[in-house]
């Protein structure tokens, strides 16, 4: 279902429409409710009740927006309540939202004022105490190298995440930033937020209307808002890069998609995960979504990350939120658009084969070049080797080939395909027009299997740069974890 007609107000006032809101108003659980098994985080059926949502949701917003204005939000939700009294696609929409995203209603009663109150373009974070340090340089590196003036909010889960002085160094340390907690803008008693699943909450209760979301341990060569000529966000309103290609041979995610959504775009279906040469498809440390074109995906995304959903389903199948990005932009049938390239490298030449790097995962912009890198500023945090990394070098992860269909690691797919070419076998299948992806070896942190590039000399000043301000983060959080006085504003002086 995408538009909502008067047909199907009259509907609802049908035996058949009553049923139909029946089933989809059903309470599946309440707050404090434990749940043991997978009924009520059906996500075939989510889905639906999703698209119905988003029919509805686009329905009702210019009657919403036909309101008299106030400067109370709550008195137009307020009118638009009693107009439910008379209106029944009204009265659904209005409740239909109380069971789907119930977590919406502490500071509002609807998305609907939510939406309105979007404005601009900044930067969004997330952070507790554990990733203070990255996120203090992360943040300056904007500020202090890059030049960037785009205002910035982050994020936190309550004072036991991220303490009162924290808090207080972080609104000192640079113009332009807010630090909130999540709690006082989204249910919390629904979510139960802990780790990842606070990202799409993040960027949802932001107050942009074009987000970016950067991970605490992200870091960028250039600046971020060069994301927002993208071609593919610009005509999707929402940006995803892919990861690196790991762990061939995973099924049990392309089983889940299959399973919850039946009708998808192609971009799942000629995936990596689908063919099997990879069980991380997307890298959510950089995320772009402009939330008044993509509101109704990002409520999918965020679905997928509440407290039920994401620990008895999503989770248990999923490497953490990464996947719920693109997965629930499918799940309400909203397009989104991938960078070309996957996941590369960027660090220093292996000193065993100066045909591979070791380093940081690495992501180009749509040109082509290197543009952000995660996993932070050391040599290889997934195997506790803390050495500062130094950043020289690049390779790309792929992703460049005008053949890719045919460069697969799985015998079922290559004999269908075969089969769709009219060849006898698959050994007869033409060779890829350029070489597969490279290789990444996780436990050690190096790429190998394509071109080793020298990073330019200014990118490769400023990335080694961070370096030195991580310094300045680390004795700030020293200093704070010992009770001591800090400087947020004297601590950044030398780089202003």
């Amino acid at each position: 279902m995408t538009t909502w007609k008067e047909v199907d107000t009259a509907f609802l006032s049908t035996v058949a429409g009553f049923d139909m809101m029946a089933g989809m108003l059903k309470q599946e659980y309440t707050k404090q409710q434990k749940i043991v098994t997978l009924a009520a985080v059906d996500f075939a059926w989510i889905s639906r009740k999703e698209r119905v949502y988003k029919s509805l949701w686009n329905h009702v917003l210019p009657i919403y927006q036909a309101l008299e204005a106030t400067s109370r939000p709550r008195d137009k939700e307020a009118r638009l309540q009693e107009l439910a009294k008379t209106r029944p696609e009204v009265d659904f929409f209005l409740r239909l939202e109380q069971r789907l995203f119930p977590w919406i209603q502490v500071q509002r009663k609807t998305s609907l004022s939510l939406y309105e109150s979007f404005h601009g373009r900044g930067f969004v974070f997330c952070g507790g105490d554990k990733q203070f340090q990255m996120m203090i340089t992360s943040i300056q590196s904007l500020r202090l190298k890059l030049h960037s003036k785009l205002p910035i909010q982050v994020f936190f889960m309550g004072e036991r995440d991220l303490s009162v002085k924290r808090q207080d160094y972080l609104r000192k340390m640079t113009h332009s930033i807010e630090v909130l907690d999540i709690t006082q803008h989204l249910d919390n008693d629904y979510l139960r937020l802990k780790g990842w699943a606070i990202k799409p909450f993040a960027i949802l209760a932001s107050k942009f209307e074009e987000a970016i979301f950067i991970d605490a341990d992200a870091y960028f060569l250039r600046t971020p808002e060069l994301l927002f000529d993208d071609p593919g966000y610009r005509a999707t309103g929402a940006l995803f890069f892919y990861d690196r290609t790991i762990l061939p041979g995973w099924r049990k995610g392309p089983e889940w998609i299959r399973a919850n959504q039946p009708f998808m775009s192609n971009i799942p279906l000629n995936s990596r995960s689908f063919r099997g040469t990879t069980a991380h498809e997307q890298e959510s440390g950089v995320v772009l979504i402009d939330k008044k074109r993509r509101l109704s995906a990002l409520l999918s995304v965020c679905k997928m990350n509440s407290f039920w959903e994401r620990d008895l389903s999503v989770y248990q199948t999923f490497y953490g939120d990464k996947e719920t990005f693109y997965i629930g932009f499918e799940l309400v049938q909203e397009p989104y658009a991938f960078v070309r390239n996957y996941g590369g490298v960027i660090g220093e030449l292996n000193p065993e084969d100066d045909q591979s790097i070791c380093g940081a995962q690495m992501h180009l912009d749509y040109q082509g070049k290197p543009l952000w890198w995660n996993s932070g500023l050391v040599k290889n945090k997934n195997n506790d080797d803390y050495r500062d990394l130094y950043f020289g070098y690049w390779m790309s992860g792929g992703g460049n080939q005008t053949n890719r269909e045919l460069i697969i690691r799985d015998e079922d797919m290559k004999a269908k395909l075969a089969y769709e070419l009219d060849l006898d076998s698959a050994d007869d299948l033409p060779p890829p027009e350029e070489s597969a992806d490279p290789v990444w070896d996780f436990l050690r942190g190096c790429m190998r299997g394509w071109k080793v590039e020298v990073l330019p000399e200014d990118e490769a000043e400023r990335a080694n740069s961070y370096v030195v301000m991580d310094k300045i983060s680390k004795r700030a959080e020293s200093l704070i974890s010992l009770g001591k006085g800090v400087d947020p504003e004297g601590d950044w002086e030398s780089f202003r």
